[in-house]
């Protein structure tokens, strides 16, 4: 396996506000000079943790997706983040794995914080990924899926080539 260098991306986001967050968000990837391999996002990096869907969804392949897309390319690096997605008119905090070619996974958070009415707004995604870097595997998870080890350790998805968990394909 060869190493991984990692840049973790930590910020004050703008409530609600995805223009300002990718402007300062790109604004911090410039600053990384040295080469990575990996750079992670905080969760629902364009809008900040939102339950307002109505106000800050986007669709799967909107402006946060397209942006990450640009940003892997011209980092040279898969960079990884939650985003608010509108899929077929219901809610997810979905993780979106982005590689530089543009090749992308996907997750939606399973457990939803049931004190806090999260599952009043979000649908839970049933399914998981295990993307490979420089020879390691990764299992992303969002926020709350970290308390359930025995569902991340023991279930699955056995996918057929080229399916993602969360319905698109490879292109």
């Amino acid at each position: 396996m060869q190493d991984i260098n990692v840049a973790i991306i930590q910020t004050d986001l703008v409530w609600e506000n995805a223009g300002a967050n990718l402007e300062q968000l790109g604004k911090k990837l410039n600053t990384i000079k040295n080469p990575v391999d990996l750079i992670v996002l905080p969760e629902m990096f364009n809008t900040a943790f939102s339950m307002n869907p109505s106000a800050c969804a986007e669709m799967p392949d909107g402006r946060s997706f397209s942006w990450m897309k640009e940003k892997a390319k011209e980092k040279k690096c898969t960079i990884t983040g939650s985003i608010l997605i509108n899929d077929d008119g219901k809610y997810f905090n979905r993780f979106f794995w982005m590689m530089p070619d543009g090749v992308y996974q996907c997750y939606d958070k399973k457990h939803l914080f049931r004190f806090s009415g999260e599952h009043e707004v979000f649908s839970a995604g049933r399914k998981k990924i295990t993307p490979i870097l420089n020879g390691w595997n990764f299992r992303p998870l969002i926020c709350y899926d970290l308390r359930f080890p025995v569902w991340n350790m023991n279930t699955f998805s056995n996918l057929p080539t080229g399916q993602l968990p969360c319905g698109h394909k490879y292109y």
